[in-house]
């Protein structure tokens, strides 16, 4: 049936040339697109505006060039590869800043803990949507290390189309056939173990008392964070690393490539880009 359905499905409505070209304009890091590339992923924007709902929340008015940005950004790791990995998502939400979301987790004593945290982003398995705060989505564009929430998210809905976030997304056979998944999850976990080594090296030479409400200890982990190839947070759990890597990949692929060039070269074979 979905095959049935894509064969006699209507073209997705045009982008409007302008808004398009002021879209890409704000987005240093699809500066590195060629002409048709960028006209492949204008037309894969148009597709996924079509078929996924951009939607606020929080009081957020989304406007056409929002929605035409998180399209753009969410197209690009499968500007190579299928919008079928998107399948399994049921739109976005865009609150204008950082939203709270409250946690429960059961300890091994069966006590359940639950507790609230601020957050710039999510992705919800299972059908869930990805869901973005505007304020962060738009400072990753003002700086050039790495970040990008709206890559990161999406990154991760794709790792889920392999059973759950894990850091070894699904390896499709029309694209993926040379990627061998043993080597994937051998230069992944090796990886992942030296990034947090490097992240625990650069927190034992922050203050004993670091507070991150504090303006200064903060300042101080930005500049130690500069030596590293990507954003700390990686070093969390190997599917935020693999979605960390991913940003990187996209957004200031040099220092991945210099300091990891296995996995910046799994990396170019899994999204079937080659990144200047």
């Amino acid at each position: 049936m979905k095959l049935l359905n894509r064969l006699f499905r209507r073209a997705a409505p045009d982008i409007d040339e302008s808004q398009w070209r002021q879209a890409v304009q704000g987005m240093p890091f699809l500066h590195r697109l060629d002409a048709g590339e960028l006209a492949r992923l204008k037309s894969l924007a148009a597709r996924f505006l079509d078929t996924h709902a951009v939607s606020g929340a929080g009081g957020f008015a989304v406007g056409n060039d929002v929605a035409l940005c998180i399209a753009a950004q969410a197209c690009l790791p499968v500007l190579n590869l299928t919008l079928d990995l998107y399948d399994d998502m049921a739109g976005v939400i865009v609150y204008p800043a950082a939203f709270v979301v409250r946690h429960s987790e059961v300890d091994e004593a069966g006590v359940v803990h639950e507790w609230e945290a601020a957050m710039a982003g999510e992705a919800l398995d299972a059908g869930g949507a990805v869901v973005l705060s505007w304020e962060d989505a738009q400072e990753d564009h003002l700086w050039d290390d790495g970040g990008n929430l709206v890559i990161h998210e999406f990154v991760h809905k794709i790792d889920m189309g392999s059973g759950g976030a894990n850091g070894c997304p699904p390896f499709l056979a029309a694209f993926h056939a040379g990627i061998d998944p043993a080597r994937w999850k051998a230069v992944f976990s090796a990886t992942y173990d030296d990034f947090c080594e490097r992240v625990d090296a650069l927190e034992r030479q922050l203050p004993p008392d670091f507070d991150d409400d504090n303006e200064h200890h903060l300042d101080r982990y930005a500049e130690l964070a500069q030596a590293l190839p990507m954003d700390p947070y990686g070093a969390e759990a190997p599917a935020e690393f693999f979605a960390v890597a991913s940003e990187a990949f996209f957004a200031r692929p040099a220092p991945l490539r210099a300091t990891y060039p296995q996995v910046f070269e799994l990396l170019e074979n899994y999204y079937l880009q080659r990144v200047r």
